[in-house]
């Protein structure tokens, strides 16, 4: 909805859609979740994309954009796990770089599709979006809820010096009907070892040619290396580090280490597992199918 020359809202319209244009009010304040104390930012996303931190008491950076976008790593940007860039383009990689959720719920109508935290779908749905970081500033939140859908959809980002950065994610059934629906959830624009800010940003398409993916299917681990380090001469040059991203809460799920199959998705058609991906960014989704009673959130 938005305003007429008369200063009266006017149906604005996508195919059969109307847009869900409400004026949310930004408001910081104080609250309790799990019994630790935020400061939320209620309805974030009217404001301008900023910047923030999540701090370690190791070795861990993380700089993100309240789009969800972001860069991190551990000691220095010679050791990124997502492409360490200047703010504006981190905000300006907010579909390509970081979470990405998509989820499909199963109606007898047909599907539903939803994107949380994407503007790909902006307005067709009656959402509200909130931020909450914790006092010591370790843990950050990202909720967005979907009052068309009755669902609402969480991931927070902290750090473990055992196991790195660690993403933790949530969806509950606010409705009071059985929802079934289908999910995919995972990272993009994964980073291999051995690449410093130099080659990251001198390389850029040309350091993809040399982008290894691969997955470790009895445990779901994923492994992001390099082929061979790029070099201009006629020398072997061999890179024997990689990073790793691995997942437990998913029973059984489909793994994907690129993005490739997430329009297939997208339409209501089936995806398949990738074991190996050459020449491509890493990816790391989960896709699977759950049911959610009334009330139940699953995480």
């Amino acid at each position: 909805m938005v305003a007429n020359k008369m200063g009266r809202k006017k149906n604005i319209r996508v195919a059969d859609c109307s847009l869900h244009t409400l004026d949310r009010t930004v408001e910081g304040r104080y609250v309790l979740l799990d019994g630790e104390r935020f400061y939320r930012i209620a309805h974030y996303d009217q404001l301008a994309p900023f910047f923030m931190s999540v701090v370690s008491d190791s070795d861990h950076w993380m700089f993100i954009s309240s789009n969800g976008a972001l860069t991190a790593g551990r000691r220095n940007p010679e050791h990124a796990l997502f492409p360490c860039e200047t703010d504006d383009k981190i905000h300006d990689a907010w579909d390509r770089t970081g979470s990405k959720t998509i989820l499909r719920l199963n109606k007898t109508d047909g599907d539903r599709l939803w994107e949380p935290f994407s503007a790909r779908y902006q307005n067709l749905y009656e959402t509200e979006r909130h931020l909450y970081k914790n006092i010591p500033g370790n843990k950050l939140i990202f909720e967005e809820i979907n009052r068309s859908l009755g669902l609402s959809f969480q991931y927070a980002w902290l750090v473990s010096e055992r196991f790195g950065f660690v993403r933790h994610a949530k969806l509950a059934n606010l409705s009071t009907e059985v929802i079934q629906l289908s999910v995919v959830d995972g990272l993009q624009n994964l980073l291999p070892a051995n690449i410093d800010r130099g080659m990251q940003n001198a390389f850029s398409t040309l350091l993809d040619a040399y982008k290894k993916s691969g997955l470790i299917a009895g445990n779901g681990i994923g492994i992001y290396a390099l082929s061979s380090i790029p070099v201009d001469r006629a020398e072997p040059s061999e890179s024997l580090m990689a990073n790793t991203v691995w997942s437990t809460g998913i029973s059984e799920p489909k793994y994907l280490l690129s993005d490739r199959q997430l329009d297939a998705f997208r339409h209501g058609r089936a995806v398949s597992s990738e074991q190996l991906i050459r020449g491509q960014r890493g990816s790391y989704f989960l896709q699977s199918g759950c049911e959610l009673v009334p009330n139940q959130q699953t995480a």
